[in-house]
């Protein structure tokens, strides 16, 4: 009887004890499964699904659609002003870099809401202040032809597309779009210099016949200016190496060179350089670092193996590398924007017609000139707007006839006339802003300005 007791408590402890796993097992399932083949269909389910677990956290759009259908979607991660930017699937073939974006939207969204620490760093303290935007999958048409080959496209398009990879029904190595261009080498930085370049529609290598053609190309062109992220990691595949140089001016090399160093210590990529990457160029941080003057990196996850897809159980070992890359650079960004003198602004009240103007903020004061948010105004006046990401540029139509003006300029176009502000329009954490002069002048509105508040008062012309 006494052994039979003993054994009977040995049963009990190991059921106490393997009671709790099974159910921390269960706890840690996740929505995003690096161990399958991510494809556009699974990254929309996942998406959706985060976006309904962590409403509080996760938002989702779409900003644009392929020449085949397919949404580019974007992912907002956090709740802060400030902004950084990480995009994966540029090439049809490294869709384990939309596994790895996505994979840490979960991983950062679960600790947030635990309210617990990730990888030391405090993961409420830096998405309440800042927000990480994600394109998991720039190229989904890519992605999907790579990953099924010719039958989820029409059947009018396979010829052409086995043409694009000279006569082979494989597509296993395939980088480009549907069309057969490159996106990553269709951005208007040192475009027209692009060595190595295929003249016409290829697996890869073919820029194009213009820069920002591609429907990918608009959609991520406008997107970074909209977002006006203060740095960006575009993730591709493979090597080991990262890219972080695209003729970095002087004034910034030290900054972004800091940057690059912690980067490499994390991940254990080998900096690619600058010298090497000189005559580069069309690539998205190649541009980012260009024409917005602010630091970008393009780390090439895994080892090659060959001209195809790296395996899945790859994933670990780079999610081991990068897992903290995310949080981290969101603690730069901010550290970054929070310095810039244009966010130490004074938010001022509006109104149209006497009824408040809602926004964060609605208008604004800086160095003697007030702005007003030019979207929610023109509106409701009766127009109707248009934006163009690659000149960045807003075209109005509307009782007053047609008004264009661009962010950064101070000479806008109203009626086909030149008219010049005493300030440019600009973005301020995202959102474009106008001068009110220069706004209630092409609308045909009278406006007052308080002395002593600031606050705004325009009335409908």
């Amino acid at each position: 009887m006494k052994k039979f007791g003993i054994m009977l408590l040995a049963v009990i402890l190991v059921v106490l004890t393997l009671g709790p796993a099974g159910q921390s097992q269960a706890a840690v399932k996740t929505i995003v499964d690096p161990s399958v083949t991510y494809s556009y269909g699974v990254l929309t389910r996942d998406i959706r699904e985060l976006a309904a677990k962590y409403p509080d956290i996760v938002e989702y759009k779409s900003i644009g659609r392929t020449l085949y259908g397919r949404e580019i979607w974007a992912v907002g991660l956090g709740t802060g002003r400030a902004t950084v930017f990480f995009n994966g699937s540029h090439h049809g073939r490294e869709w384990l870099t939309t596994t790895l974006n996505m994979y840490m939207i979960e991983q950062y969204a679960a600790a947030y809401t635990e309210g617990r620490r990730f990888e030391g760093y405090d993961v409420r303290g830096i998405l309440d202040k800042t927000k990480i935007w994600f394109v998991p999958m720039v190229n989904p048409d890519g992605v999907t032809l790579q990953q099924t080959g010719l039958k989820s496209f029409p059947a009018s398009v396979h010829q052409a597309l086995i043409r694009m990879n000279e006569g082979s029904r494989n597509f296993k190595r395939w980088k480009a779009n549907a069309q057969g261009i490159d996106p990553n080498r269709q951005y208007d930085t040192n475009w027209a210099n692009l060595v190595n370049n295929y003249y016409s529609p290829r697996w890869m290598g073919h820029k194009g016949t213009a820069p920002v053609t591609t429907l990918e190309n608009k959609a991520m062109v406008t997107f970074t200016y909209e977002i006006d992220p203060e740095i960006a990691v575009s993730y591709h595949s493979a090597g080991r190496i990262l890219f972080w140089n695209f003729r970095t001016p002087a004034v910034n090399y030290s900054r972004d060179k800091r940057l690059a160093d912690i980067f490499t210590r994390f991940t254990g990529y080998r900096q690619v350089s600058p010298a090497f990457n000189s005559n580069g160029g069309g690539g998205y941080t190649d541009w980012f670092i260009q024409r917005l003057g602010r630091p970008a990196f393009t780390p090439e996850i895994g080892i090659k193996r060959g001209e195809t897809h790296l395996p899945v159980s790859a994933f670990p070992e780079e999610w081991r590398r990068n897992k903290k890359i995310g949080l981290w650079i969101a603690e730069e960004g901010y550290a970054l924007w929070a310095a810039k003198p244009q966010n130490r602004i004074n938010p001022v009240s509006l109104f149209l017609d006497g009824k408040r103007v809602e926004g964060d903020p609605a208008a604004f004061n800086e160095s003697g000139t007030t702005y007003v948010s030019y979207k929610p105004l023109l509106t409701s006046l009766g127009y109707k707007l248009a934006w163009d990401g690659t000149s960045k540029s807003v075209t109005a139509n509307g009782p007053q006839g047609t008004f264009r003006f661009t962010l950064g300029k101070k000479e806008a176009e109203l009626n086909g006339q030149t008219v010049t502000s005493n300030a440019a329009p600009r973005l301020h954490e995202g959102i474009g802003y106008i001068p009110v002069r220069l706004l209630t002048q092409a609308v045909g509105a009278p406006f007052s300005v308080d002395k002593d508040t600031g606050m705004v008062s325009i009335k409908s012309p």
